[in-house]
């Protein structure tokens, strides 16, 4: 079988070559036309259904295979496996058939990473990608925008998810008939899971990242909420956490350029929002910052963009496969056209988080400034609000007349909580389970070779506060926490994190406690909030009277204790531990912090990162 132009010409495929295009796609005024001219079977499960069947995970992987099989520009590929034993595919699409990392950075290509399905029932970037692909690679239509990219295509991320499939998955989503789940097998939800990576699935995916350090990443989901006459929606960061040089890409490159291209498609589209005060959209929006749990808030700690596509779950499933595939062509479209200009951004962001962020504040926590708004057209629909007999509640009723509201949209975000970057942080090498996560997020450590005593800065907490309820899996923990210096005594083998790296942001999100997404927000570290020696009260009481006999003044303090706190109050055992707490006895390092902010450049005796 001979090949021409990246496609297999051999006498079964010359059947598909009847005329330029094989089955001609054409896209028009936001309708599909599907013309069959030839061999059909390049036509999607979703197209041929006329839109309302998604292929299931057997159907897709079919399909993938048999566009690597047809087109030497497409490698199937998997990049893990999930916890119930499925691969996690892969297509990547290259026109000079470079499919390693080392290849296409050699070739000077920008890489694009699309996801879809990492919520298993909101599939329609699946389907828009694997339409998109076939345009690009068999009908060559687009074949232009591969020029001076090369694509990741993951189009089932949760693939576990994707196969709990049946018709009851997305009450609010119109169509297709059957859908997958929105969590995985372990019932996580993989868009809360970047930083912690709890999920084998995400591990593997960080693992991927890593290996090829995308330029631009695509995360498609369906949004549920309120009505309006938007298809899509879109959510992406230009506030103060985000590297400058990406931000001023985003902000007056990236946004405008696709806000102009869709509205010509006959597309429009609007940033990702939520209501004010639900349910009358008249008082107003806010933007939704991101921590790095989602994907958007992860490609900010990674320095890249990561572009949250939101299709409107309304609407109906071919209209908002039609509108993601427009998207996803700008996109490969822009970072095509401007490719040098855009990996040059992202080295300059990589290259001013590794050099000039330590000793500087980062940003960890932002809030959306609710006294100040911007005033935009929303083009929404007309509706009515209504007092429930059922709920109680406010009952919001939608219309198909089309209306045009001017309404605040508060979409400035303030700094609330910043942290001053240290030279270094220090874990011992007992918690190598947060080290292994370290790592996976691209993180180098290097090793002490002997014990060192070094002057450090720390955390002591107090007044934790777990969550009643789970949250993906785990109970986050509150607390109050004050800075300490002390000095410590490091055993060889304790793990040295210099912050001159491109990852200091995930890093600093990781390891300073009052992040988002911190190891101890996230409940990693609980077991240092747990005392593991007692002391009986009848030794307590003689050791009390002990302590006062030898220190009158502590009466006072601890009449004062008793009276400001209501549990030693009314209880004898918080009283007794009074005194307990300032024996020798006492566990020093409960409540302590055991990753330590070394401040200042010093000499370690260091090995290389194992």
């Amino acid at each position: 079988m001979k090949r021409k132009n990246g496609i297999h010409t051999g006498k079964s495929a010359l059947r598909l070559m009847m005329v330029f295009g094989f089955v001609l796609a054409t896209i028009t005024g936001g309708r599909m036309q599907v013309q069959a001219q030839g061999d059909s079977r390049w036509i999607t499960i979703a197209e041929e259904s006329g839109f309302t069947r998604t292929p299931r995970y057997a159907e897709t992987i079919s399909y993938c295979r048999r566009l690597a099989e047809a087109s030497q520009w497409v490698k199937y590929a998997t990049f893990g496996r999930s916890p119930q034993g499925r691969d996690l595919p892969l297509l990547i699409i290259n026109r000079n058939g470079h499919f390693t990392p080392d290849e296409v950075r050699k070739s000077g290509q920008a890489v694009v990473l699309i996801q879809s399905c990492i919520h298993a029932g909101e599939c329609d970037g699946k389907d828009a990608s694997l339409m998109l692909l076939r345009d690009m690679v068999i009908y060559q239509r687009f074949a232009h925008l591969l020029e001076n990219v090369t694509l990741l295509v993951i189009p089932i991320f949760n693939v576990d998810g994707h196969e709990m499939f049946g018709p009851f998955n997305r009450f609010n989503q119109n169509g297709p008939e059957e859908t997958g789940y929105r969590a995985t097998a372990q019932y996580l939800n993989l868009n809360r899971d970047f930083l912690k990576a709890d999920a084998p699935e995400m591990r593997a995916w960080l693992s991927l990242f890593h290996q090829w350090l995308p330029d631009f990443l695509v995360d498609n989901h369906v949004t549920d909420g309120y009505d309006h006459q938007y298809a899509l929606t879109y959510g992406i960061e230009k506030g103060p956490t985000v590297a400058e040089p990406v931000r001023k890409w985003t902000a007056e490159v990236m946004e405008p350029f696709l806000q102009k291209m869709m509205a010509e498609d006959g597309f429009p589209i609007f940033p990702y929002f939520r209501i004010r005060q639900r349910p009358d959209i008249q008082k107003g929006i806010a933007h939704f910052p991101y921590s790095p749990r989602y994907s958007t808030g992860y490609g900010i700690v990674q320095n890249r963009i990561f572009f949250l596509v939101e299709t409107h779950a309304l609407k109906d499933y071919r209209t908002r496969v039609v509108a993601n595939y427009h998207l996803l062509k700008h996109i490969i479209a822009l970072v095509n056209s401007r490719s040098r200009e855009l990996m040059a951004l992202n080295r300059q962001a990589d290259e001013e988080t590794a050099l000039r962020l330590r000793g500087t504040y980062l940003p960890l926590q932002v809030k959306v400034d609710m006294s100040e708004n911007t005033p935009v057209d929303f083009l929404g629909v007309k509706y009515s609000i209504t007092q429930s007999d059922v709920s109680g509640g406010q009952w919001v009723h939608f219309e198909p007349e089309k209306r045009t509201y001017r309404i605040p949209f508060y979409n400035r975000v303030n700094v609330v909580d910043s942290v001053q970057i240290p030279h270094a942080y220090l874990l011992p090498p007992q918690w190598q389970q947060q080290l292994d996560i370290l790592k996976l997020h691209g993180v180098r450590i290097h090793y002490l070779q002997n014990e060192i005593t070094l002057p450090v800065e720390s955390y002591r907490f107090s007044h934790m506060e777990w969550a009643k309820r789970p949250f993906e899996g785990r109970l986050r923990v509150n607390f109050e926490w004050t800075p300490i210096e002390e000095e410590r005594t490091f055993p060889r083998g304790t793990a040295v994190i210099l912050m001159n790296q491109r990852t200091n942001r995930v890093i600093a999100h990781l390891l300073e406690p009052h992040a988002p997404d911190s190891f101890l927000r996230w409940g990693f570290w609980n077991t240092i909030f747990e005392r593991k020696e007692y002391a009986e009260d009848y030794k307590l009481e003689d050791t009390a009277r002990q302590m006062l006999a030898e220190n009158p003044s502590l009466w006072e303090e601890f009449q004062q204790a008793v009276a400001s706190d209501s549990v030693m109050a009314s209880n004898h055992w918080a009283r007794l531990y009074f005194f307990y707490a300032r024996t020798p006895y006492w566990e020093q390092h409960v409540n302590v912090y055991p990753v330590a902010r070394l401040m200042q450049p010093r000499e370690l005796p260091l090995e290389e990162d194992r």
